[in-house]
Parts: C-alpha cells; structure tokens; sequence
C-alpha cells in the first residue's frame, strides 16, 4: 500500500533542504508526495522561529491540516517546536513533536505511523537537548527545483542580540567533506547549478577547528563533472578576506554573486547587534571583492531600526549602501523576538518610524538597482547573459542570471531547468527582459 505526505515547510534555505531530504527518504519507501492542504496520510510541518510571526504562521499550519483533514496525522519538526513545543495545539492531533535534532530519524518514524505502528499523540518530550547535538545525516540525490541547494552546515554560534537562531540550532556542526562530496556527484547528474548551505554558511569547518575549509570545499565540488554553475549562502563579511577571494576567484563555475549579511551599515548599530564587524570593514571587504571580481553583484539582509538606532545612525546605513551598491537589499523592520537580548533593550523605535526608514531605503535602492540594471542591459544586449530558467508562467519564462538577476524571456517552449544564452532588451528597474539569441 502507497501512503501519502505532504509538508509545509516555513523559513530559510536550510528548512527547505530538510524537508527535501526527508521526502526523498520516504519517496524510496513507496510514499506519494502531494501539495500541502489535500489529503494526505502524513502531514508535516517543518516550523521556523526567525520571529513571532514565523511562530504564529508555524501554529497556523498545523491549525489547518488539523481543521481540514481529521484523518491526518501530524508531524511537527524544526526551529519553532524545538523553542517552545508547547505551543503546538490541538495535541490530540499532533502524532510527533521534535525540533531540529535526529531529523535524519523522521522518515522512518513517519513510515511507522502512517502503519498505525506508532501512533504517539503526546509527544513533546520527543524534542531534544540541541546543545548537544550531533550533525543529522541527511542527504538528497536529485533537486526539486532547477538550482539545487546542499545544506553542509548546521547551527550557530554568533549569539546576535536580535537572534533566537542559535538556540533553535544550537553549536556550529560541520557535514563531513566525502559525504557532501558525494552528494554533489549524484545531484550534478541531472542538475547544473549548486548552492552549498547552512545556518552560518562561513564557519563551515570550525567545529573541526579547520581554516580555509569552506573554500577548499568549493573547489572540490567544482571539479565535479556537470557542476556549471556554482555558489554559497548568505556570507558574514568577515570571510571575505585575500584567501578566500583568491579561491574562488579562480573557480570558473564560481557566480559572481553573493549575499552579504550586513543588518546594518552603521558601526555603532552593529555593536549593539553584537555583529562581530564593523561597517567601515565591511565596505573595504566588498571593495576588495570587486577587484578579485569586477562584475560582482551583491544582495543583502538590512534591519532597520533596531532599538536606540537614531536618525543620525539611519542615516549612516543610507550613506554605507549609497557606497557599497548592493543590487539588491531585503529590508526588514526590527521586530521584537521574545527571549533575545534586544528585546529587552530600551529606546525601541517606533513603528511609523521603522516603516518611514524602510520606505527611504528602499527609495535609495531602487535608484541604485536600476541603474546596475540599465548597465547590465547595455553589457549583454547582444548576448552572453546565461540564464538558468526556473519556471514557465502564461508563456513567459522566468530565470536568473550568474549575476543572479531575474530574467524574464517570451517563448511558447518551455525553457526550464535549462541555461540559455540570452541577450537583453530592456528592464523596468526590477527585472531584466530579454530573448534567445
């Protein structure tokens, strides 16, 4: 008998993954993967506690596989349910409750309970001690999307004041080299672009008290065959040092592009986050990036108006990315995280002010990203923009570039999970469009 699953799943890259690996995991069992919100055997929802919001959006998950199939039984995994477990209700239908630790073991209790073979409906205590964990053993062989991303990293230990991350988490573990190595190998069979992951990207190796691991990593991953197009998650801007600018300078497949995670660009701001960078060291970073790499695009994470953080201070993070010229920039409002030290702290900005500020950064930057755009278009109007299109919407097709901007192409064929040559036309400041050359 065939059972089915479904998954929610909220949050970063890394939540995804998971999700990914342990459906992968039950597809070889004989299950059936369908949507999340019909019927399935087994549901689960694969929660994120970044903030209160992703909190409420994780119980509301549940809530409504419990509301609309009765007969399903529930899961419960990841960061929200590893903080506070207890606040997953209606218990009676939530057959398993854990965090973030064995998730390597899920598969196979989920193969059980849909057999009716272990059907716990008070499981809280499931969810272990995360300071202590080990590195879970979860793989992929295929991707589910036209870009595959590879988690190699679990955990944190940067201890942000604004964060809970760390303690959802827990300490810096580091996937074993042969082991992402010969994932890689069986993902590059049918996929061409990678993106090696984890909850901090940069201490990779760490654990293992290894310098210059993420790199050497990057460069055994390039030479395997079918491997094009290559990159990492979001990166602190402290490992942006000569090492590892000369690697992956020199790995052809390496794009250029990264994302940064700034959350500022005011010195005195990011040490009341207890970010371990100043902004003046960030800035010469990403100008020394941009001579290893001349075409580089940066993306980044800004929170804006974080507690005591004064006009005179916003202004500073609007002068630091007037300089730096990020293509683009995920500007956020600071919100309150309960059990954070921030939250906690006095002089917290008001909320008109916080969106007032949002809105004038992101008048900056739309500036700014129009014009990398305008002059992107001017580079590659007659050729050369390779996209790595992702889906095919009313015939249009929608990719991204190295430089991982969105492009959108005409065309009745559908071109995705597929790199082509494209030259550009024309952009609206947002998006570049283009046709086949």
């Amino acid at each position: 008998m065939s059972y089915t699953v479904s998954f929610y799943t909220l949050g970063c890259r890394v939540n995804q993954y998971e999700s990914d690996a342990i459906a992968e995991a039950l597809e070889r069992e004989g299950f059936v993967v369908v949507p999340f919100g019909s019927r399935s055997d087994v549901a689960v929802v694969n929660t994120c506690t970044v903030t209160s919001e992703s909190d409420r959006k994780s119980r509301q998950a549940v809530r409504k596989a419990a509301r609309n199939f009765p007969d399903t039984k529930i899961v419960v995994i990841g960061c929200s349910s590893q903080i506070a477990p207890e606040l997953f209700t209606p218990k009676e239908k939530i057959y398993h409750i854990s965090g973030n630790t064995e998730k390597d073991k899920i598969a196979g209790f989920i193969k059980n309970l849909a057999a009716d073979k272990e059907a716990i409906t008070k499981a809280a205590n499931s969810t272990r001690d995360i300071s202590t964990a080990e590195y879970d053993e979860l793989t992929i062989t295929h991707a589910r999307r036209a870009r595959a991303y590879v988690k190699i990293e679990d955990g944190c230990e940067n201890r942000c004041a604004y964060c809970i991350i760390p303690k959802a988490r827990g300490p810096v573990r580091s996937k074993a080299e042969e082991t992402v190595i010969s994932e890689v190998k069986e993902i590059a069979k049918s996929c061409p672009e990678i993106i090696l992951t984890g909850i901090e990207t940069a201490s990779y190796g760490r654990d293992r008290k290894e310098k210059g691991a993420l790199e050497e990593l990057l460069v055994k991953v390039s030479g395997i065959e079918g491997i094009t197009r290559l990159t990492v998650g979001s990166l602190d801007p402290n490992i942006l040092n000569e090492h590892f600018l000369e690697t992956v300078s020199n790995i052809p497949s390496f794009l250029p592009h990264l994302h940064i995670s700034m959350q500022s660009g005011c010195t005195s701001v990011l040490n009341r986050m207890r970010r371990k960078y100043n902004a003046e060291k960030a800035l010469e970073r990403i100008e020394k990036t941009r001579e290893y790499i001349p075409d580089i695009t940066f993306s980044a994470d800004v929170i804006v108006g974080f507690p005591g953080e004064t006009d005179e201070e916003f202004k500073k993070t609007v002068k630091f990315f007037k300089a730096a010229r990020f293509m683009h920039l995920h500007i956020f409002p600071y919100s309150i995280r309960p059990g954070t030290e921030a939250a906690e702290m006095k002089d917290q900005v008001p909320e008109n002010v916080k969106h007032e500020r949002c809105r004038r950064l992101a008048e900056v930057q739309a500036e700014i990203k129009k014009e990398i755009l305008e002059k992107y278009v001017e580079t590659y109007k007659d050729g050369g923009a390779g996209v790595l299109f992702e889906q095919q919407q009313k015939g249009i097709n929608i990719g991204h570039s190295r430089h991982y901007i969105e492009v959108r192409v005409a065309d009745e064929k559908d071109l995705s999970n597929t790199v082509v040559d494209v030259k550009l036309t024309h952009t609206d400041g947002e998006i570049c469009y283009g046709e086949i050359k």
